[in-house]
């Protein structure tokens, strides 16, 4: 086996990108008494930060769509109303990320690694390792393409207050600076206090990238995980050339493990994966319009944004695909093993884990259909729609 895998993989970076957004609830990997009562300090003041940030831009938004002036323009009310949403869906997925049921899905997947790991199958390992480094180069890509999205918006900052600035020295105006937070400041000026606003959005940037990229990896390498432990199941039968009532035991009760597994993470994830399907068909569609409008400057963010918008959507996509192939490849591999020789007992529970293993197990959008990489394209073309209806008007 090429490159040996000497410890777990599958949750080792999100556990760091959910320890830098502060919403790990797990053992911390220190025995430092100070360094935790310091991360449970930094823990509250980001979720404190992040849930202010979240009503200061409502009270913004409420506040310019009631204006009497109307003087609001319609292209930065919807941005903002966008926004409010990501930030809203952002929030959701970190209470869901710190609820019991996903330290449940953490345990499950910590201790299949280590019988995935002391099984000792070349063939095992060679899904896992396989499996293990699409994983992290997913995450990786991910996490680039967002720390990409948020550097870019704070460099846009700096370069946005020096040009504001200086027109306003140059003219004699005041001029008010646009970040891409519209947050509520009460009686504070801010074309006199730029610098201040400033460092308030790009702190709002970075607690908002914190909290985005490690809700999103820690759910897909949950997902991405699964296929882990149906292939070792599936090569356990394969490989079945007799079998006692106590392995029969044991194989209906992994199996039985892996679809509550599915389940659970099913049942913790759909509704925030609705909203991320369809806050992504429009978010597609509002930043590749932005990027047709620009001209030329300050394209980076929303490049890099757009392309986190893109993988992210098929590699969920496919990763939700795989486990229903594989769900479907384990009743073909139970039905190629020798079930036909084992005792007649055997062969009933063999039969009934067949006939389980045509309900492909899978992960839905919400109550809707299922998640593929159909539903992927789905998002993409309904972006071309929501693209070519803007245009037009």
């Amino acid at each position: 086996m090429s490159g040996k895998i000497r410890k777990q993989e599958f949750l080792n970076f999100p556990k760091f990108c959910m320890i830098l957004a502060g919403i790990w609830r797990m053992a911390l990997p220190t025995r430092n008494t100070a360094l935790k009562k310091c991360y449970l300090f930094y823990s509250g003041f980001v979720q404190v930060f992040f849930l202010s940030m979240l009503c200061s831009m409502c009270v913004q938004f409420v506040l310019v769509t009631v204006d009497q002036n109307g003087t609001k323009d319609s292209e930065k009310w919807f941005k903002q109303l966008s926004d409010i949403i990501i930030l809203a869906v952002a929030e959701f997925s970190a209470v869901l990320c710190q609820g019991n049921k996903l330290m449940e899905i953490i345990s499950y997947i910590l201790e299949e690694e280590r019988q995935i790991l002391q099984t000792g199958d070349r063939e095992t390992l060679n899904f896992y390792e396989k499996q293990a480094k699409f994983c992290r180069r997913s995450n990786l890509v991910l996490f680039v393409l967002t720390t990409g999205t948020g550097s870019c918006m704070i460099l846009e900052n700096v370069q946005r207050r020096f040009e504001i600035e200086k027109f306003n020295k140059d003219h004699n105006e005041t001029v008010e600076v646009q970040f891409p937070f519209e947050l509520y400041y009460y009686k504070l000026d801010k074309a006199k206090h730029g610098l201040s606003v400033q460092l308030v959005n790009d702190i709002s940037v970075v607690i908002n990238i914190f909290i985005i990229i490690a809700t999103k990896l820690i759910f897909l390498s949950s997902i991405m995980f699964v296929p882990s432990v149906l292939t070792k199941l599936q090569i356990k039968f394969k490989k079945m050339s007799t079998c006692d009532e106590d392995m029969a035991r044991v194989l209906v009760y992994e199996h039985q493990k892996v679809i509550r597994f599915v389940a659970n993470l099913n049942e913790s994830i759909k509704y925030m994966v609705m909203l991320e399907y369809l806050m992504n068909s429009l978010n597609v569609a509002a930043v590749s319009i932005q990027l047709i409008r620009m001209q030329g400057e300050m394209v980076a963010s929303p490049m890099c944004y757009l392309g986190f918008l893109f993988i992210q959507t098929f590699v969920f996509g496919w990763s939700a695909n795989e486990i229903q192939m594989k769900s479907l490849a384990l009743a073909n591999a139970i039905y190629t093993s020798s079930w036909y020789e084992q005792k007649e007992k055997i062969k009933r529970i063999l039969l009934l884990m067949i006939v389980r293993g045509q309900k492909p197990l899978m992960l839905t959008i919400g109550p809707f259909d299922a998640m593929t990489t159909q539903s992927a394209l789905k998002v993409m073309k309904a972006s071309y729609s929501y693209i070519s209806l803007m245009i037009n008007n």
